[in-house]
């Protein structure tokens, strides 16, 4: 069966990322038994196929890639249905992933083995997306990894003997980077981002006293520019502690493989800063009647338009940005 690019285009325009389900769907004209594929959207934009399993048995790779895929229970407005879920998270990448669907609707349509053809030409694509994957990073993990080293090593130079420990993101505490005077929260952009992810409600809240500056970063890919392991080379040579370094990158999912060149470059295309407060759209304790989530409710993310916060920026230095927090 050969799949009309305008199928797609259609279900994507119609779905909305949901607020209150995990999952919002679009009926295919593809079938697998008596049940559609669809294509959903999660709350954070992150777009999937599903494809109805039947009573196969099968098992997926569990392991972060690009193409993400698991075994899903799901119920649309019927009876739970069992279907193998194929997803992709990086806004950069949905063309591509748009091509990963229609390959995998023209290999389940009319197979006897539905779940396992799909995992079967997922794998495949998985094998030509690895290129995208360096240092056990997705791309856009790798980009926002070089955002904050970018921003680690204007603080550096700002301040040698600043603290490798200040650097918090790998924590997965709420600020990026802990300063002496102020709080950075860093995000990379790329070519195609239009809003920013927001994980928690302290992530856009001040404390300690502290003013709080979401570091907008654009990132460009740049054959003349540098890569991760270009940064992380520098700081080597600049912080007062490898080993917190070293630590830190771990936590990141970077390490050093010497038989992987790390060949993708980027560059810095724009600084925009955001001092956090009245009139910055986002959530915090204080938004909340209780002052924070109702019991049983965890892992808020939420998205922030970037048209929303760039009439709030104003371009900066990252000079003046670590200054400023050093100082």
């Amino acid at each position: 069966m050969d799949i009309e690019p305008t199928m797609l285009e259609r279900a994507w325009a119609v779905l909305v990322p949901p607020r209150a389900k995990e999952l919002v769907s679009f009926p295919l004209e593809v079938v697998c038994g008596a049940e559609p594929c669809r294509v959903a959207l999660d709350g954070v934009g992150a777009r999937h196929l599903l494809i109805p399993a039947g009573d196969e048995a099968m098992s997926v790779d569990p392991k972060p890639a690009v193409l993400g895929m698991a075994i899903r229970k799901l119920s649309f407005g019927g009876p739970a249905v069992t279907y193998v879920d194929v997803s992709c998270a990086e806004s950069d990448l949905f063309s591509e992933f748009d091509e990963v669907v229609t390959d995998v609707l023209e290999a389940v349509s009319g197979a006897q083995r539905p779940a396992s053809a799909a995992i079967g030409a997922v794998t495949r694509w998985r094998r030509l997306f690895r290129s995208r994957l360096v240092r056990g990073l997705s791309r856009q993990a790798k980009l926002g990894l070089f955002a904050e080293l970018t921003v680690l090593s204007s603080l550096v130079e700002a301040d040698p003997g600043f603290p490798v420990r200040a650097w918090r993101g790998p924590l997965n505490e709420p600020h990026d980077f802990e300063a002496v005077t102020r709080c950075l929260e860093v995000k990379g952009l790329g070519a195609a981002t239009d809003s920013i992810v927001v994980h928690g409600l302290e992530q856009l809240n001040t404390h300690d006293g502290r003013p709080l500056d979401l570091v907008l970063l654009r990132v460009a890919e740049d054959p003349d520019g540098q890569s991760v392991t270009d940064l992380v080379d520098q700081l080597r040579g600049a912080v007062a502690s490898r080993a917190d370094l070293r630590t830190r990158l771990s936590a990141a999912g970077w390490s050093e493989q010497p038989d992987r060149p790390d060949l993708d470059t980027f560059a810095i295309e724009e600084v925009l800063r955001l001092v956090v407060g009245v009139g910055v759209p986002r959530l915090a304790p204080s938004s909340l009647v209780a002052g924070a989530l109702p019991h049983g409710v965890g892992d808020l993310s939420y998205q922030v338009d970037l048209a929303a916060l760039l009439p709030l920026s104003s371009g900066a230095s990252l000079a003046e940005i670590a200054e400023e927090a050093v100082r």
